[in-house]
C-alpha cells in the first residue's frame, strides 16, 4: 500500500511461504502522508521505526527502481510519440524510445567520454545528424543509371 493499492507481478518472486517476505526497517511516514492514517495502526505511538515484513517483489523493486525512474525520466523529456490509428505505432515509438535511450546511457559509461558530460538534447540532435548524412545521395552509392537528385 503506498498512496493507494499498488499492485505487481512478477514470475521469478515467490508469493506465498516464508521466502516471500524479508524484513526490513521502516520508518514511520510523516503526519501529512497520505498512507500516515494506514501506517497509524502499524506503529505504535511515538514509534519512529520498525522492521516489518514486506513481500520480497516489493524489497527487488525499491532496490532497483533507479534505473527504470531515470529511462522513463529520459522518456518524458522528448516525446516522439505521435497519434495514429494503426496499432502498432506506438510500439514502434517506444522500441524507439527505448533505444535512443538505452544507446545514450551506454554512451555515457564508455571511457571515452567520462572526462565530458553530453547533454540528452545535443545527444539526440547527433544521432538524427548522422542518419541524414548515412541517407543523402552523395554518400549512397548507386549503380543504376537513373540521376540522383
Amino acid at each position: 500500500m503506498d498512496s493507494s493499492p499498488v499492485t505487481m507481478m512478477s514470475t521469478i518472486h515467490p508469493l506465498s511461504g516464508e521466502d516471500s517476505l524479508v524484513l526490513r526497517m521502516r520508518k514511520h511516514p510523516g503526519n501529512k502522508s497520505i498512507n500516515a492514517s494506514g501506517a497509524n495502526s502499524t506503529f505504535l505511538p511515538g514509534e519512529r521505526q520498525k522492521e516489518l515484513d514486506i513481500p520480497v517483489i516489493v524489497d527487488a523493486y525499491n532496490q532497483h527502481k533507479v534505473g527504470v525512474d531515470v529511462a522513463d525520466q529520459y522518456r518524458t523529456y522528448f516525446d516522439s510519440q505521435l497519434i495514429s490509428r494503426r496499432n502498432w505505432y506506438p510500439l514502434f515509438y517506444w522500441i524507439l524510445e527505448t533505444a535512443l535511450i538505452n544507446s545514450l546511457i551506454i554512451y555515457r559509461d564508455l571511457p571515452a567520454n567520462k572526462e565530458r558530460t553530453v547533454d540528452h538534447f545535443d545527444f539526440r540532435l547527433s544521432i538524427v545528424h548522422d542518419l541524414l548524412q548515412a541517407g543523402s545521395p552523395s554518400t549512397m552509392k548507386c549503380s543504376s543509371r537513373i540521376p540522383v537528385l
